[in-house]
């Protein structure tokens, strides 16, 4: 983030989310001017609007120089649920990317890391037939906000150790669907390979990576 940037940070309840806040906090110790931090937490899973995250939580990303708004999701005309997991993810980014721009922010930073990157990808693939990837950054509105993942190359394991060794809050409960979702079967199929996995994520992140860049390019020309 450049010295001075004001910041939404998409703060879901997630381990991932907890990381960017706590980065985001030591961050700002470093950087003049100071970055603006603001969490924004969409409230909505798959059954439609939720409660916002608990006090605990709240509190815990304002002592790290965070306050966090809970806003509610911004569904299309006549749609009030999310319809599915890609739905659902469409309808939280746009809330998302609406309400940091009315907050006069102009980069919003979201907790996505490597697993979620393999996992779209393979999601994609195998449910759409078209390789959408997450990408690093991407810019929306005609370029008045752009969209960073700073935890991009980071594994979760790694995040999950981070939280055990800074003292994260526990995660709040997921979306009542997360035992049922296409995530969590390509999740359980890539953990079927056992030791392997390991390398197979690393190999499928880069192809992951390399497929975006290629894809960019004949994009751009």
């Amino acid at each position: 983030m450049p010295p001075g940037a004001a910041v939404a940070l998409g703060i879901s309840g997630g381990t991932d989310s907890y990381a960017l806040a706590w980065l985001a906090s030591r961050y700002n110790r470093i950087v003049r001017p100071r970055c603006r931090f603001i969490g924004i937490h969409v409230a909505l899973d798959a059954s439609g609007r939720t409660e916002g995250l608990p006090a605990a939580v709240t509190g815990w990303c304002e002592s790290l120089g965070v306050p966090v708004d809970t806003v509610e999701p911004r569904f299309d005309p006549g749609k009030t649920v999310p319809g599915g997991c890609f739905t659902c993810a469409h309808v939280r980014r746009r809330t998302l990317l609406e309400a940091a721009n009315e907050r006069g922010c102009d980069r919003v930073a979201l907790g996505h890391h490597a697993d979620d990157v393999v996992e779209t990808w393979l999601m994609s693939l195998m449910y759409t037939g078209t390789p959408d990837v997450l990408p690093p950054v991407r810019s929306y509105f005609g370029g008045v906000i752009t969209l960073v993942r700073p935890l991009y190359e980071l594994r979760k394991a790694e995040l999950v150790r981070m939280a055990r060794l800074c003292g994260f809050p526990p995660p709040v409960q997921r979306c009542p669907e997360h035992s049922d979702t296409k995530r969590d079967l390509v999740r359980a199929a890539l953990r079927q390979l056992g030791r392997d996995e390991r390398d197979v994520r690393r190999h499928l992140f880069w192809a992951a990576v390399r497929s975006f860049e290629r894809d960019r390019v004949v994009t751009d020309t």
